[in-house]
C-alpha cells in the first residue's frame, strides 16, 4: 500500500512496448536502476510495464538501441494532476473551496441525540435534550469547544433523575448516553436500604451503580465482607457488581471398584414384636446363592392404629450381587472429572457464567486417578446488610 502512494506521489505512466527487443529493453533498465514494475504480457508481443515519469527520456534512449516501440497509455499521480489544475484554475478553486467547506462543516455539531440504555420509567428525553442544549451541546456548535467530560459531569448534576451519563461524538453527531436512577416503590424500600458488600473473595470485573456510592473499581481484588457501595443520604444502596470468581473442585475413581447390584429378586417379612421375641407372621427372605449374594434388610417400624403404636415391625429383605468393575484410564479420568465438577457445582449459589476451566490428573497409589478442577467465573456478589 505504501509502495502505491509513493507512486503516486511521485507520478508514473503505463507503457505498451513492442518489438523484438523487450526483454533486452527489460535487462538494459534493470543494469541502469531504471525503476520498471508491473510488468504484464498482454499478447505474444506486446507487453505493459509501469515507470516512474523522470525515467521516460531514458526509457526511450534504450527502447532506440533495441529497436523497440514505446507507447504511453496513461499518466497518472500527482505531477499529472497539478498540471491538468493549472490549466484549469477555475476548477482548482472549485475543489480548493469544496475541501474547506467540507473541513469548516466536519466541525459543527448537526443533530444531538439522546441514547438511554435502558428504558425510561420517569424521565423524559426531551428533558434531557433541554438541559443539554442550555449547557451548549446543539446542533450548530462546534465540537472542539465542547469539553464532553465536563459537560457529561454538567448534565447529571443538572438533572437529577440521571445516574450516568457520556458523550461521544461520531462524526458530525453528538451522541449522550445515559442511564435512570432508579426510583424504588415502597415495596421494594427493604431490598435496597444499607450498603452492599462482598460476598466472597473476588476480582472486581464491572461495576454499575444504580444508586449509592461506588467503594470498588474494575481490576480491584477483594475480600468476603468488603464494602462494596455505600448508601446515599436516604440510605439506598443498589448496583450490579460483577466479579471474576474461583473455585476449587476434587474428585477421584479408582481404576477398579466394587460394584452392588440389587438383584431382581426381593420379600418382604411382617413380624409382631413382643419385647425381644418376634414371630413371623408372613412373607419370607429370598435365598442367597453363589459366593456374590449378599442378603441386605432394612426395617420399617411405627405403625400405628387409633394414634396408637402397634408391635408390628415390616422388614424388607433383597438379595445384591457384588462383583469388581475394571476401568480403563480415560474412563477413570472421566469419573474423577464428574466427582470434581459436582463438587464445585455444590459450593456456586445463584447463576455464573464460566470463563475457564483448568484440570490436571494425578496417578495416586493403589491405582486412583484423582482430578484437580479450577473453574473461573464471572457472577454477581453483592450482598445487601441493612
Amino acid at each position: 500500500m505504501l509502495t502505491i502512494l509513493l507512486s503516486w506521489l511521485r507520478g508514473y505512466v503505463v507503457l505498451h512496448i513492442s518489438g523484438s527487443g523487450q526483454e533486452r529493453l527489460l535487462n538494459l533498465a534493470l543494469q541502469r536502476d531504471i525503476d520498471v514494475y508491473d510488468i504484464n504480457w498482454l499478447t505474444e508481443d506486446l507487453l505493459e510495464v509501469k515507470a516512474a515519469w523522470q525515467e521516460l527520456g531514458r526509457l526511450k534512449k534504450i527502447a532506440k538501441v533495441t529497436g523497440c516501440s514505446l507507447q504511453i497509455r496513461r499518466s497518472q499521480g500527482l505531477p499529472f494532476v497539478y498540471r491538468y489544475l493549472r490549466r484549469r484554475k477555475t476548477l482548482a478553486a472549485g475543489l480548493l473551496l469544496f475541501a474547506l467547506g467540507l473541513l469548516g462543516l466536519s466541525q459543527i455539531v448537526f443533530q444531538v441525540q439522546v441514547l438511554p440504555q435502558e428504558s425510561l420509567t420517569h424521565l423524559d428525553e426531551q428533558t434531557v435534550r433541554q438541559q443539554a442544549a442550555e449547557l451548549g451541546i446543539k446542533p450548530g456548535a462546534l465540537w472542539r469547544r465542547l469539553d464532553f467530560d465536563q459537560l457529561a459531569e454538567q448534565l447529571k448534576q443538572n438533572v437529577a433523575e440521571l445516574s450516568w451519563v457520556y458523550i461521544e461524538r461520531q462524526g458530525t453527531i453528538l451522541n449522550i448516553k445515559i442511564a435512570e436512577r432508579s426510583i424504588y416503590p415502597e415495596e421494594l424500600e427493604n431490598a435496597t436500604i444499607g450498603a452492599i458488600w462482598a460476598n466472597r473473595d473476588a476480582l472486581i470485573e464491572d461495576v454499575l451503580i444504580k444508586h449509592g456510592q461506588a467503594m470498588v473499581n474494575h481490576g480491584d481484588t477483594v475480600q468476603k465482607g468488603t464494602l462494596l457501595v455505600s448508601p446515599l443520604a436516604d440510605g439506598r444502596a443498589d448496583a450490579i457488581i460483577k466479579a471474576r470468581v474461583w473455585y476449587e473442585g476434587y474428585g477421584e475413581a479408582p481404576l477398579k471398584e466394587k460394584v452392588v447390584q440389587e438383584a431382581a429378586e426381593s420379600r418382604r417379612l411382617y413380624k409382631l414384636l413382643k419385647g425381644e421375641a418376634q414371630l413371623q407372621i408372613w412373607g419370607w427372605p429370598p435365598a442367597a446363592e453363589g459366593e456374590n449374594m449378599t442378603l441386605e434388610s432394612e426395617t420399617l417400624e411405627g405403625f400405628q392404629f387409633n394414634g396408637r403404636p402397634l408391635p408390628l415391625q415390616v422388614e424388607v429383605i433383597c438379595a445384591q450381587t457384588v462383583f469388581w468393575r475394571s476401568n480403563s484410564e480415560a474412563e477413570a479420568k472421566a469419573k474423577a472429572l464428574a466427582q470434581a465438577q459436582s463438587s464445585i457445582k455444590a459450593q456456586i449459589d445463584g447463576e455464573n457464567q464460566l470463563l475457564d476451566e483448568q484440570v490436571s490428573y494425578q496417578l495416586l497409589a493403589g491405582d486412583i486417578w484423582a482430578a484437580d478442577l479450577r473453574w473461573e467465573c464471572l457472577e454477581e456478589i453483592g450482598e445487601r446488610k441493612r
